[in-house]
């Protein structure tokens, strides 16, 4: 049951004369209990809807066509609570005084579908894999870490068998899609315990689409926690030929690599990146595996263009290590073609959660603005993507709007495109109020897997193709 808070404007519901504050139950008699399901139930040509309104049960009869919206604006979904305690969440690594949703740990499968959020299927119960497999919830993100038992009970912290190669068999036996995550930490689940794990999931493949491997991150604020090892120089060096002898071994049996390891290892033993051969579908962007390269490769194909153009500019681009790394190695040489172009770069240093953080998300606006309040600053300041959540806020809570008031400087977040960066920087001096300049500069790009799986039409196709599949079922 989901409450109605508004009725859009001449839809099938105000026609109807549903009201804000009436319940939605059901549709076709399937029960409505979130947002994902009403989007599923409503895709068709003929629903029975029933409402309760005014202390009564109504039952709506609607012929509509099959991608029509009824036109209710419903209460967003609730996210779930994870109920595990791993050695190495980010959560318990937190400093003590933040907002308090950077403490709530979430694991709901829903979320992995429509933003790519990491899941580890361990809170799944047997009705959430049928609705899973109904709704064609598909792709999901998977945090295996270990398929070893003890270990895996270990690394999630939980006490029970949560039967994880079971739930993987039974989706991927249904059509549902998983790429996988193993975080990887030094003397836990990396060696022959690796090697397990991977094996255990490509008897999976190709359901199971893509395995990556990205390092364990520590804070300075890991206190009363498990004692783990970081991820040195000297380890990322021996571990990038190790998985390069499993890629090519795979490539032979399944003519896929299958494993992939994460950008930060390339770049923290100042190897060179892989072509974009390596990353094959580019299957898990959001986890920073081939992100660099996609973006460079971009860069390239828009060079022609921007040379034309020709943009007469004066930027300070800022990073953590990792993408500091990346820009002058990578990019900078590539903008040097530009000349009218001038391009500063600063590494911030990551004094918040530790200089052991080496990733551009997790940089905060007082980190950056004591590194850069004493430096020559262009006329722009350009922020990584992604550094802000939803609400335009850093990690420990100063805003865009303050860190510019500060640095006396306008701030841009990067689009994920050096074209679309300098369109969003001719349009803002154009923007003819300053709310739409402000909209302008702070508006980051979307999450890789999201932009298209939010959309209504997608979540209407996905439903047309999971009742055709039912039917051929019968």
């Amino acid at each position: 049951m989901l409450e109605i808070l508004e009725i859009e404007k001449n839809s099938i519901a105000e026609e109807l004369g549903i009201k804000p504050g009436a319940k939605l139950l059901s549709i076709n008699r399937k029960p409505i209990q979130d947002l994902l399901d009403y989007r599923f139930y409503n895709a068709g040509e003929a629903l029975d809807v029933l409402i309760q309104q005014d202390d009564q049960q109504i039952v709506f009869e609607i012929e509509k066509e099959y991608h029509e919206d009824l036109g209710l604006v419903l209460e967003d979904l609730k996210m779930r609570k994870c109920g595990n305690k791993c050695v190495f969440c980010f959560v318990h690594q937190n400093p003590k005084g933040l907002r308090k949703t950077l403490y709530f740990k979430d694991e709901d499968y829903r979320f992995s579908f429509l933003y790519g959020h990491y899941v580890t299927l361990s809170n799944a119960s047997r009705k959430d894999l049928n609705r899973i497999i109904e709704q064609r919830l598909t792709p999901l993100y998977i945090s295996v870490h270990a398929t070893d038992l003890e270990l895996r009970k270990y690394l999630l912290g939980i006490k029970f068998d949560d039967q994880l190669l079971d739930k993987i068999r039974l989706l991927t036996s249904h059509g549902i899609e998983l790429n996988c995550q193993i975080v990887l930490c030094p003397r836990l689940n990396d060696g022959d315990q690796l090697l397990k794990t991977v094996s255990d999931l490509k008897q999976f493949f190709p359901a199971v689409r893509s395995v990556a491997i990205v390092p364990v991150g520590l804070t300075r604020h890991r206190r009363n926690l498990p004692v783990l090892q970081p991820v040195t120089l000297e380890y990322g060096l021996r571990l990038i030929p190790k998985i390069d002898k499993l890629r090519q071994d795979l490539k032979k049996e399944l003519d896929s690599s299958f494993v992939y390891l994460s950008d930060e290892f390339y770049i923290r033993t100042s190897q060179e990146l892989p072509d974009a051969d390596y990353y094959e579908g580019f299957y898990q962007l959001e986890n920073g595996v081939g992100l660099t390269r996609d973006l460079v490769n971009n860069l390239q194909m828009e060079l022609p263009e921007l040379v034309a153009r020709d943009p007469s500019m004066n930027l300070t681009f800022v990073s953590g290590k990792l993408g500091t790394s990346a820009l002058k190695k990578y990019y900078l040489p590539l903008l040097r073609e530009l000349p009218k172009l001038n391009v500063k770069i600063y590494q911030i240093a990551n004094y918040f959660y530790g200089t052991s953080i080496v990733v551009a998300g997790l940089l905060v606006g007082q980190d950056i603005y004591r590194q850069l309040k004493n430096r020559k600053l262009g006329d722009y300041v350009i922020l990584p993507p992604r550094i802000l959540n939803h609400d335009g806020v850093f990690l420990d809570d100063w805003t865009v709007d303050q860190l510019e008031e500060k640095l006396g400087r306008k701030i841009f977040i990067f689009p994920d495109s050096f074209k679309r960066l300098f369109e969003n920087i001719e349009a803002e001096a154009k923007a003819v109020t300053a709310l739409k300049a402000r909209r302008i500069r702070h508006t980051g790009p979307a999450l890789y897997v999201a932009e298209h799986m939010k959309s209504d039409e997608h979540l209407f196709e996905i439903a047309r193709a999971a009742r055709n599949d039912q039917q051929s079922d019968k």
